[in-house]
Formats: C-alpha cells, sequence, structure tokens
C-alpha cells in the first residue's frame, strides 16, 4: 500500500508563514483604535485574504492519498471526505513536467476519475509521488495521455 501526505517541510512552513501572517494583521488590527490610515484597511482586507486563502489551500484541503491492491483512496481528514475508486475507474492521468532552471524540474500528476474529480498534486506537495507514478504506469499504462 502506496501512502502518500504532504511534506512535512510544507506544512511546517505554511505554518510559519501564516503564523507571521496573523501577527502582523494583530498589530494592524490594534491600530484601528487610533485614527488608522486609509492603508491600514488595505493592509487588513489583503492580510485577511491571503490568511483565509492559506488556510483553505493547504490546511482544510490536506490530503492523504493511498494506493495498492487496485484501489485509489483519496481522504480529506479536515472535511471529513474520502472518495475511494477502483484503478479501472480512472479515466486518464498524465503527468506535467516543466523545467524550471538549468537543473531544477518541477512535476505535476493529474489523475481524472469517471465521475469527473480531478486529482492534482506535484512531487515536491505530497510524498511518495515516484512511487504513485510507477503504480499508475503498471496498472493503468493504457489509461496515459500526453
Amino acid at each position: 500500500m502506496i501512502v502518500s501526505k504532504p511534506q512535512t517541510n510544507t506544512i511546517v512552513s505554511f505554518s510559519f508563514f501564516l503564523t507571521i501572517t496573523l501577527v502582523v494583521l494583530i498589530m494592524n488590527l490594534r491600530v484601528l483604535g487610533h485614527e488608522p490610515a486609509w492603508y491600514t484597511y488595505l493592509i487588513i482586507g489583503l492580510l485577511v485574504l491571503i490568511a483565509v486563502l492559506v488556510i483553505y489551500k493547504i490546511f482544510i484541503r490536506y490530503k492523504i492519498i493511498r494506493m495498492g491492491n487496485n484501489q485509489v483512496e483519496i481522504h480529506y481528514p479536515v472535511l471529513g471526505r474520502k472518495h475511494q475508486y477502483s484503478v479501472n475507474d480512472v479515466v486518464a492521468w498524465k503527468e506535467n513536467v516543466v523545467k524550471t532552471g538549468k537543473t531544477s524540474v518541477y512535476k505535476e500528476l493529474e489523475i481524472r476519475f469517471h465521475d469527473r474529480r480531478k486529482l492534482n498534486f506535484g512531487h515536491k506537495e505530497q510524498t511518495e509521488y515516484d512511487r504513485i507514478v510507477s503504480y499508475l504506469s503498471q496498472k493503468a499504462a493504457k489509461k496515459k495521455t500526453d
């Protein structure tokens, strides 16, 4: 069974970023009581928007992917949702490779299922990325698209 989770360093770095954002937000909220400048409201609005987007994307949409025994399971623990598919339910999958520098590469895997759900994740975001690609190459090789 292959179990892929978000990488720990990604969660830690976004937690650190969110902490800094919340500290700056609290500092700006304290200024509201002393005749703030117009840009204080702009800063508060932007910080709230950034904090909400990071919380949603990284923490609420936290997903655990399990593959094995001809099954694909996507579990969202925070949302309490679990989607389970057979490997035969995979309609198509592809791996996008983007060259980001002279020697560095970013890889992203996209899996489409029969119920029109789509699963996207990159090799820098999730653990066991290479094992998932090799599993799909073995079990659903005919469904790979370019």
